[in-house]
């Protein structure tokens, strides 16, 4: 089977679903762009059958009673191969709000539950309060205040790893899992996002997770991005992807543990740890942290599932033999006499609505690729990193907001989303050793309140 290679530059197409001149204006991702060239052909049949039966000056066929039947049972059976796909559309898209939303959970938790010292109290009560600022509280924290900040921004830092894990998942289930290989481009991919992980954690724990994943590497990979065994992001900066003979990695396609199960394993490890703890949480809350990572594996499990099970294959053969079969017999049911129109422009626009739905059902199929309509998934794990950190502030937890540093995005992953995708978070001590920078520039609006005065009484 033929490897499907990722289009460069590809990011999930937005419109305006309320403009025409929008909608039809597109070709990308449109089931035009991906059927034209069957239409194309059947326009060509048509067209040669009439010119065919103009010159022989008879019919190849004529229309009975009952000759609508077969284009009603394909019909039926288009949309309903459509809806299926549609259906599992939206479970998978389910699945991914499920899982970000179980994360957002974890963080949430475990600002609210930790209790830790003096200065979180303080700041819970007082937060907002008589100019009562992040920094007073700082200078009220004691060492539970600073065990509770080091169990904060372990639970967030696990969190965004299985966000990016998550991404991992269905780069490798998309083409390596599934084909056994995948090209360099996505392997260049996958490597970065290998590194977000190692910049989330530290080196054996890094190498736990990472020897789940059982992808080839080059030696060229393994002297830029692991030989040191630190952390090394810049590289994907000052280097092009290494070149592969053949242009293929090879993918083990056994059953074995994933990768999110491992990190599901430290999650429920570090949060276990923190109960009953004088910074941290009553243990009768430990049942609630349990139940989000048994969600959050649920839904991993239903999109891997959707990803690795298309629709029964004897339905697709029947639907697409039927659907060859009637564009085929079409000259055989039109009378030449009745014109241009019916003989080749009708049979043409069917042969567009018939092979279109059959294009939807194909794309709404599995949402999770690298094509134009499936879901943007690394937009979710940009904002999630940002709501990760705004929860940290929130709680007053400063030093715990302080242990993340944003990293610039190189440039070849920048257009794997509609959204500016520029910076994303690793944690500091992983990448002490690399040039940070000091600012970040994230254009955009910025919104200041200013407080009006209302005019006295009496006043012009």
């Amino acid at each position: 089977k033929p490897l499907a290679r990722a289009a460069p530059g590809i990011a999930m197409i937005t419109y305006d679903p309320k403009s025409w001149r929008d909608v039809l204006s597109r070709w990308s991702g449109s089931t035009i762009e991906a059927c034209w060239s069957k239409v194309a052909i059947t326009f060509v049949y048509v067209s040669a059958a009439y010119a065919l039966q103009i010159t022989l000056d008879c019919n190849f066929g004529y229309a009975f009673d009952h000759s609508y039947i077969v284009g009603r049972t394909l019909s039926f059976l288009l949309v309903f191969r459509a809806n299926s796909s549609y259906g599992r559309y939206w479970d998978g898209r389910k699945a991914c709000v499920e899982f970000f939303s179980g994360l957002r959970d974890l963080a949430t938790l475990s600002c609210a539950l930790f209790k830790g010292g003096h200065g979180q109290y303080v700041w819970n009560r007082r937060a907002g309060q008589d100019g009562f600022s992040v920094e007073r509280k700082s200078g009220l924290d004691d060492i539970d205040d600073r065990r509770a900040s080091e169990a904060r921004a372990d639970i967030v830092r696990w969190s965004l790893a299985m966000a990016v894990c998550f991404k991992i998942m269905l780069r490798m289930t998309g083409q390596g899992y599934y084909h056994g290989e995948m090209d360099e481009e996505l392997k260049w991919k996958l490597d970065f996002d290998r590194m977000r992980l190692r910049t989330l954690m530290s080196k054996v724990e890094f190498e736990e997770v990472d020897r789940a994943l059982r992808v080839e590497d080059t030696g060229e990979e393994r002297r830029l991005l692991w030989q040191t065994g630190r952390s090394e992001p810049q590289v994907f900066h000052n280097q092009s992807q290494p070149q592969q003979p053949g242009g293929v990695y090879k993918v083990s396609m056994e059953p074995s543990c994933p990768q999110m199960l491992i990190l599901l394993n430290f999650v429920a490890r570090t949060v276990r740890l923190h109960s009953n703890e004088p910074y941290g949480y009553k243990e009768r809350f430990l049942p609630e942290f349990i139940k989000i990572l048994k969600s959050m594996m649920v839904c991993y499990d239903r999109v891997s599932q959707g990803m690795t099970t298309p629709l029964p294959l004897p339905y697709v053969n029947l639907v697409r033999t039927l659907l060859l079969a009637y564009l085929f017999s079409m000259p055989f049911f039109i009378t030449y006499t009745d014109g241009l129109l019916a003989n080749v422009v009708m049979p043409t626009l069917t042969a567009l609505a018939l092979l279109g739905i059959d294009q939807i059902g194909t794309e709404l199929e599995n949402p999770f690729g690298e094509d134009v309509n499936d879901l943007d998934f690394q937009a979710m794990i940009m904002g999630l990193e940002k709501e990760m950190l705004r929860m940290l502030q929130l709680a007053g937890d400063s030093r715990a907001r302080d242990s993340f540093v944003w990293l610039p995005v190189p440039k070849f992953m920048q257009s794997e989303t509609t959204k500016p995708f520029l910076w994303y978070v690793a944690l500091q001590k992983e990448v002490s050793h690399v040039e940070v920078p000091r600012s970040r520039n994230l254009g955009g609006l910025r919104v200041r309140h200013v407080n009006l005065e209302l005019p006295k009484k009496g006043s012009q």
